[in-house]
C-alpha cells in the first residue's frame, strides 16, 4: 500500500530548530534536490515513533535492505514515484538524492518496526507544488509484509499531528495515484476529502485530497470524546 500527503504552513513564524529539538522531535530531511548526498556514518536519529513504529533517518546499511523489500518490489513501487521496481543502482540513487541521512525537517525517511528496528517501508514530509503553494507532502509506501495490519492509518495518524502541531500547518494534501485504491481508502480513513486531479512531473497524474487544521483537530475531539 501507498500514499502521499502534503501540508502548507501557517503565516506564524514556523517552528524554530531549538524548539523542536527540545520537544523531542527530531529534524526530517532537507527538501528534495538534484544533488546526491552522501550517507554519513552515525547512527540514525529518531524522527517520531508510535506503539509499534519508528521514524528514523536512513542508514548506509539501509540501502541493500530497501532495494529488497521496498524499491525492488513491483507490487509495492506499481503507484510511487514514475511506478515499477528499481534496479540496485537506481534505488540507490534515488536513496541518496531523496531520502534523509541529515538532519533537516523535511524529506523521506526510514520507517521500521518495534522492537527490533525491521525495516518495513518510508515514509517523511516533502515539499510539493502541486497546488502552486509552499506545501510539504507526506506520505508512506509500505513492504508487502507491512500490508493489511493497521501500519497505513498509524504512520499517517502520526504524520498528520507531526504537521499541524509541530509545524504549525494550515491544511494536509494528500496526492494519491488515481488507479491505487488502497491509498485513497487509506486517507479518507484519515479523514483527508478529494479536491482534483493534477498533473505532476516525473511521476502519474495524482488527486489531490485535504483535511483543514481545523477539521483534524475537529476529528482528534470527536475521537477523544
Amino acid at each position: 500500500m501507498t500514499g502521499g500527503f502534503a501540508c502548507r504552513t501557517e503565516t506564524a513564524r514556523p517552528a524554530a530548530w531549538g524548539d523542536l529539538l527540545a520537544l523531542g522531535k527530531v529534524q526530517y530531511c532537507c527538501p528534495m534536490s538534484d544533488q546526491s548526498a552522501p550517507a554519513p556514518k552515525q547512527q540514525p536519529i529518531v524522527i517520531l515513533t508510535t506503539a509499534r513504529l519508528v521514524l528514523r533517518t536512513a542508514t548506509e546499511q539501509d540501502i541493500p535492505v530497501m532495494r529488497e523489500r521496498v524499491l525492488g518490489d513491483p507490487d509495492v513501487m506499481r503507484y510511487v514515484f514514475q511506478g515499477g521496481a528499481m534496479t540496485e543502482q537506481r534505488a540507490e540513487e534515488v536513496m541518496r538524492k531523496h531520502f534523509t541521512f541529515g538532519d533537516s525537517l523535511t524529506g523521506i525517511a526510514i520507517l521500521t518496526e518495534k522492537p527490533d528496528d525491521d525495516v518495513i517501508g518510508f515514509a517523511g514530509l516533502f515539499p510539493c507544488k502541486a497546488l502552486g503553494a509552499d506545501d510539504l507532502e507526506i506520505g508512506f509506501v509500505l513492504a508487502r509484509r507491512a500490508w493489511g495490519r493497521g501500519i497505513a492509518t498509524e504512520i499517517g495518524e502520526a504524520q498528520l499531528a507531526f504537521g499541524f502541531e509541530q509545524l504549525n500547518c494550515s491544511r494536509l494534501l494528500g496526492l494519491v495515484d488515481p488507479r491505487n485504491g488502497p491509498s485513497i481508502h487509506a486517507i479518507e480513513k484519515l479523514g483527508l476529502r478529494y479536491l482534483k486531479d493534477v498533473a505532476e512531473p516525473r511521476r502519474a497524474n495524482r488527486s489531490v485530497f485535504c483535511i483543514e487544521n481545523e477539521q483534524w483537530r475537529a476529528r482528534a475531539r470527536e475521537q477523544r470524546a
